[in-house]
């Protein structure tokens, strides 16, 4: 190698790198999407590694979109995803797995709200009685908000929003949901290995709640992801 090579090499690297983290497109999308390759890429040498693993893998990698900016689409696609895991892996593996990923895709959720709430018209929110109220119901006791939030049924990104308006810390707040969302999986998984439900059902229940989500939005034209989406008319280039 010339000399006059090893010093394009640096630049070549450099070059590279910022063609890789340069932002393209829509915020939201760019992150998921690099999110997710990042899981995927990680998930062929694991597979390589230990072929068995391919379940745990597929897992994680699925876990991405389903609690993406897609999830209000998509209200209850990783638990059947979990349920039919279990089938084929050791229960806390899968918890540990699901666990894991949701946490990943949490961390990336936190970023993509506090943009979107940065927002100055969304921000405006917080003048409003009843944000103001929930922001001081969750001031209370923000860590166990959290806590019934990821362990029960109750739309998290509601927790999520609310968490952010109040400044509340990101370690806390991903501690928090690992100690809501975990057992929740651990039932999950187990009811999944216990019940063997067939895979069609499960199929079923992703798509048909996703159909009357969506169906249910159209109609009454709300945008499909309206817990995320700027408003259109505040749209305005990145500087």
């Amino acid at each position: 190698m010339t000399s006059a090579t090893a010093m394009a090499d640096p630049g070549s690297a450099i070059q590279a790198w910022r063609f890789l983290v340069q932002p393209r497109g829509d915020r939201r999308w760019d992150v998921f999407l690099r999110a997710t390759g990042l899981v995927a890429l990680l998930g062929i040498p694991v597979l390589l590694l230990f072929p068995d693993s391919a379940t745990l893998v597929w897992l994680a990698v699925l876990s991405l979109p389903a609690n993406s900016p897609l999830s209000p689409l998509l209200p209850t696609a990783f638990e059947p995803l979990i349920m039919e895991a279990a089938k084929w892996e050791p229960v806390i593996s899968v918890t540990l797995v699901a666990t894991a990923a949701y946490l990943y895709m949490e961390y990336v959720n936190w970023h993509v709200y506090t943009w979107v709430l940065g927002w100055e018209r969304l921000a405006r929110l917080q003048s409003r009685p009843s944000v103001r109220w929930g922001i001081r119901l969750f001031g209370r006791s923000p860590f166990w908000m959290v806590v019934v939030f990821a362990f029960t049924p109750l739309p998290f990104f509601a927790a999520r929003a609310l968490a952010i308006l109040y400044r509340y810390s990101l370690p806390q707040f991903l501690v928090a949901t690992l100690v809501g969302r975990a057992p929740r999986y651990l039932i999950y998984a187990w009811f999944g290995e216990a019940l063997h439900v067939p895979t069609w059902m499960l199929v079923t229940v992703i798509f048909g709640t996703a159909a009357v989500v969506i169906g249910s939005r159209l109609i009454r034209r709300v945008p499909l992801l309206a817990e995320t989406a700027p408003p259109v008319d505040d749209a305005r280039p990145e500087a």
